[in-house]
Order: structure tokens, then sequence, then C-alpha cells
């Protein structure tokens, strides 16, 4: 593990409010359920203050260690998040704003690929742990880039991006040993942010980013589609919340359950943020229960130190 991005969330346990561009805490930007698509669900304004390269089209470049940048569309989404974000404070009346967020858009409509099971955005990067060789696609970036696409929808009213968000959706239909991004845990299915044909890796934080976008596209255009894998995908949530919860902390994902890999302080508020996202979209109280649950968890000093000394313990067999 880079030393930098390790110290960096250990230190977040202690001073959040010293956290890094890339672990800076993320909140629920909503106190109701939408009647139509408007702001996205979590405020990443945050991310407007990209430290890395752009492109001559104002698009964010990444890299991974000792790798050259190349685009990767979960920062690229997540950046336009924080640009939609600023334009809604804006009441939209922000011209160039609004045409640096439709540049991200725009991105995604121009450099999908087209496999047997829809359109997908490529991520370039090996990660060995999951057994996962480049190019590999994510739940978490369809969804986001679904997110993205249906508000690019929003201000311009463009079909193509809608279509586009609707052959997005397609690869949520087909298992990962099939060339989708479903797995199963326990017999219960789960939109994977990294799919792995080991093992299910259920990645929780990537899991909810997928449905918020299915949600997005089934209240921008009533989609079946959409609405049937949200659904399908808030049923697996409700039964899989329990095995996620340690009693005291919860876990990142459940690839070596029953192991208690812990989610790092970032990340328990994430997700507890996303959970309260998820109550106020469908009213379901198991999402509001965990939420609560899971910051009070946070708010108790011993449950933070004893959460990061499971970090360091793990620390040389997990990378994440």
């Amino acid at each position: 593990m880079n030393l930098f991005h390790y110290l960096n969330k250990a230190l977040v346990f202690i001073k959040p409010d010293k956290a890094s561009y890339w672990h800076t805490i993320t909140r629920c930007a909503i106190d109701h359920k939408p009647d139509s698509l408007g702001r996205y669900y979590l405020n990443f304004e945050s991310k407007l203050a990209y430290p890395e390269k752009f492109d001559e089209n104002d698009i964010p470049l990444w890299k991974t260690n000792d790798e050259s940048y190349f685009y990767h569309p979960i920062v690229i989404c997540q950046y336009a998040f924080g640009i939609f974000e600023h334009l809604y404070h804006k009441n939209f009346s922000d011209e160039e704003l609004k045409l640096k967020f439709l540049k991200q858009a725009d991105w995604l409509k121009n450099n999908f690929t087209e496999i047997n099971c829809g359109k997908i955005w490529y991520i370039h990067y090996d990660i060995p742990l999951y057994g996962i060789k480049k190019p590999w696609y994510s739940a978490l970036a369809q969804g986001e880039a679904v997110s993205v696409l249906t508000r690019a929808y929003l201000l311009t009213k463009d079909e193509t991006y809608l279509n586009l968000a609707e052959d997005a959706i397609k690869p949520f239909f087909a298992e990962v040993k099939n060339g989708g991004l479903v797995n199963y845990f326990n017999s219960i299915p789960i939109y994977e942010e990294y799919p792995s044909q080991s093992r299910t890796v259920g990645v929780l934080n990537g899991f909810m980013f997928s449905l918020f976008g299915l949600y997005d596209l089934f209240i921008t255009n009533k989609s079946e589609n959409s609405k049937k894998l949200f659904l399908k995908g808030i049923d697996s949530l409700k039964e899989l919340l329990p095995y996620y919860d340690t009693g005291y902390w919860a876990r990142y994902f459940l690839y070596d359950y029953p192991k208690r890999y812990v989610a790092s302080y970032t990340y328990i508020s994430l997700m507890y943020e996303q959970l309260k996202v998820l109550y106020y979209l469908t009213g379901e109280k198991i999402f509001s229960e965990y939420s609560e649950r899971w910051k009070f968890y946070t708010e108790k000093k011993w449950n933070k130190l004893r959460a990061l000394l499971e970090k360091i313990i793990y620390a040389n067999t997990v990378n994440k």
C-alpha cells in the first residue's frame, strides 16, 4: 500500500477535516424524496479542487503508482458531480460551469465500449487482490455515469444521453461469469464495484452508488428496466446490511467474510450518508436505522480506536 495513502486513512480517524482530496467525507445533500431529477444526492463540491492534471478539454486525468496518466470514468463522474453541485447553487445560470459539466458528459458519450450486454466504460489498472486484470468495468462507474448522463439530459434535452444511459444499465442484468456485474453472497444478488470471477467482493459503497444511477434513470424517463434493477438492488441491500455490521463498526466489503476488514472512517461515513439518501428515496426505515447506528458507532472513541487497530492489522494483507 502507498504509505501516504495509508497514513492519510489513519489520520482521518483522528482528524477528519485533514483528509486528502481522495478521502474527504461526502455528506447527504437531500432531506426529502425528490419529485424529479435535480442535484446529486451527495455533495461532491469538494471534488472541484482536483489536484491532478487535466487534458485540453477540462477532463481530469488520473494515474496509479508508477503509471502514466489516463482517463478514469469514476474520477470524471465525481468531478462532474462537483461541477453540478456548484451549478445547482448558482441556479443553473452559469454557462461556463454548464459547459464544463457537459464536457464530462460528452467524454462519457464519446468513450464507451460496446460489449454483448451493453455499453461500458473501462478502467485501466489491475487489482491483484481480486484477480482483476485491466481493462475491467464497474457497477459503481456505470451507476455514476448514468447519474451524469441523466443530468446532461436535464440540461440539454438531448435524447442521446438518455439512450446511452439505458444501454449502460444492461450489464446489471448479467452475472459476472457471463460478462455482467452481478455476483451473489449467500444467494443474494449484489451489483459489483469490483466484478471478480474468483468470488464476490461486495464493496458496499460501490453497490449503493450504482443504485443511485438506476434511480436517476427511472425518475428521468420512467425506465422499466432501471425500476426493476433498482428494486432488486434495494431488496438485496436490505438482506445484506446485517452482514456488514460488526457490532461496533461496518465492513468495507464481504470478500473475506466472516473476517472483519472494516471500513476506514471516510468509508463508514460515506456509507451512512448513502443509507440516509436511500431512506429518503425509498422510505425504507431499515436504511435510516443503519445510517443512524453507524453514525453512532463513529462517535465513540473506543470504536474508532478499535477500527483503526483492525485496519493496521490487515494493512499488509488487504490493499484498500
